[in-house]
């Protein structure tokens, strides 16, 4: 949905009627964001329209004296048919220069929208088994979805956009307290593979599998333990494997994340 927004030192109600009265376009709802621009984070008031918005940033700038910004179809970057894509907004400061910023990335593999880092008061989304779940999931919706079947979704989503973007902190600290009352992990560094037992399963994992999986939680400890105990070959494998998944991390826009990850694998490993 299109949106428009003007600086919280506008008047709401000037805002909204000027919007409505003089665009002609329809008001739906108000709320407020912040925005990383060059100039820093800036906040505005946005309102959610219907009707064609481009170039109306400019207007607003023009008829507030202050910093406006717009977002719809005209915002998209990136190909919609590739299924992966930033949705963005045109900032219009008070001096009339601009500056085009991405807002969501959108998933369509995932079905997941997410707010990029250079906005706050934003929520993410992404839709598993017909039903819209805001991000990041509580504990309550994990266990909805895993009793769907549908929780390797999930598992996806955390591990290319991170665990914190996707499942809440309270939701991750139950889970923790459950893993330690029900589960027992084996290592088994001979044949190189990983026991996972719970109350009515065993699960079994590559140790490089099981050691990426640490990597997302930032287990680092874990990690130096399960690596100093390994054999030379699979200390390899471990290293190898923990490269790949910087890279991708890269190719995803995860700079920092991956920079993280490869300072403790320079460090540590």
């Amino acid at each position: 949905m299109p949106w428009l927004g003007v600086s919280v030192s506008v008047d709401e109600k000037e805002f909204r009627d000027f919007v409505q009265q003089k665009l002609n376009l329809k008001f739906l709802s108000v709320k407020e964001i912040e925005i990383k621009t060059r100039k820093g984070w800036i906040k505005f008031k946005i309102i959610d329209v219907t009707g064609f918005v481009e170039g109306y940033a400019q207007v607003l700038a023009e008829r507030f004296n202050a910093d406006a910004l717009e977002s719809g179809e005209h915002l998209i970057l990136g190909e919609p048919s590739a299924k992966l894509w930033d949705e963005a907004v045109k900032v219009v400061f008070a001096d009339k220069s601009e500056e085009i910023i991405p807002v969501y990335t959108f998933d369509g593999f995932l079905d997941l929208r997410l707010p990029t880092d250079k906005v706050r008061g934003l929520n993410g989304y992404i839709a598993i088994g017909g039903i819209t779940y805001t991000l990041p999931l509580k504990f309550e919706d994990l266990v909805e979805i895993y009793e769907k079947g549908k929780i390797e979704k999930v598992e996806k989503a955390a591990a290319i956009y991170g665990i914190d973007k996707i499942i809440s902190k309270e939701a991750i600290l139950k889970l923790k307290e459950i893993k330690q009352k029900n589960m027992k992990v084996e290592i088994d560094y001979e044949s190189g593979f990983v026991f996972i037992m719970k109350e009515k399963e065993i699960i079994t994992k590559s140790i490089p599998d099981y050691v990426i999986e640490l990597i997302q939680e930032e287990k680092f400890e874990e990690i130096m333990n399960i690596y100093n105990r390994s054999p030379e070959s699979l200390k390899e494998e471990i290293r190898r494997r923990i490269s790949e998944f910087c890279h991708i991390l890269k190719e995803i826009g995860k700079e920092e994340q991956a920079r993280k990850i490869e300072e403790f694998k320079k460090r540590e490993l």
